[in-house]
């Protein structure tokens, strides 16, 4: 191959002076570099919010697309956004729903040094049954791109059960945890429904009294840092602690 073009003479010849074209000069559309991307990490230089904005068109389109899931979730990993990360991590677990545990557990040792401990243990526990697109408990996340998505007046996911048990109140199923004892079980039940929904003031009583009687200080701090990165907000009753 060497005696077809001789190191001296080079294979396209260009008039004129070469000069350096600096990277960030170059404006590439992001669809271009995702759609044959073998890779999971993406180039730093692209363009964030844009890639963001193209995986997320990919992710509404095909929401089984688990290399667009997992490329969003690393970005949003490089980019250190905990609170854009954890509707990600709610979307990979909706679209694989009871499927892929060795996937969405990757992921969340991923992603805990961006997360409260409160929020990892939500995500942990719902790591087997995975969540449905229509709970309407997800309706308050922000950021999340598959919950509650409709196309023409039908959810994207639909529960079927015929059989459904009768709906039982956060507080009740609490109430039935401390008669036996299970305190963290308690703990952890009324953090979960928070971090779905901040406004439950009842259930932000109950806990703040159950912290107070754990004496878990650092417990209900990290639980204020997640909620103010997920809504903006913490649960009035809490206000005159913080």
């Amino acid at each position: 191959m060497s005696q077809l073009t001789p190191q001296s003479l080079p294979l396209v010849r260009v008039r004129g002076e070469l000069q350096e074209v600096d990277m960030s000069d170059i404006t590439v559309d992001p669809y271009l570099l995702l759609k044959r991307h073998a890779k999971l990490q993406l180039s730093p230089w692209m363009d964030r919010e844009a890639t963001l904005g193209c995986l997320g068109h990919r992710i509404l389109g095909q929401p089984t697309d688990l290399r667009a899931h997992v490329q969003r979730i690393f970005l949003l990993i490089q980019l250190g956004d905990g609170a854009a990360l954890y509707s990600a991590l709610l979307d990979l677990m909706i679209a694989l729903g009871t499927h892929g545990q060795a996937l969405k557990q990757r992921m969340l040792t991923l992603a805990k040094p961006l997360l409260a401990p409160a929020t990892l243990g939500f995500l942990q526990r719902h790591l087997d049954a995975g969540f449905v697109a229509d709970d309407p408990d997800l309706g308050r996340v922000k950021g999340s791109l598959l919950r509650a998505t409709d196309t023409q007046g039908h959810p994207l996911v639909r529960r079927l059960d015929d059989n459904a048990a009768p709906n039982v109140s956060v507080l009740e199923q609490v109430d039935s945890l401390l008669e036996y004892g299970q305190l963290e079980q308690a703990v952890d039940l009324l953090e979960g429904a928070l971090l779905l929904d901040p406004d439950q003031e009842e259930a932000a009583e109950t806990l703040l009294g159950l912290y107070r009687s754990m004496q878990a200080e650092a417990r209900w701090q990290g639980m204020c840092e997640q909620l103010q990165l997920n809504f903006g907000r913490i649960p009035k009753p809490w206000l005159n602690q913080a």
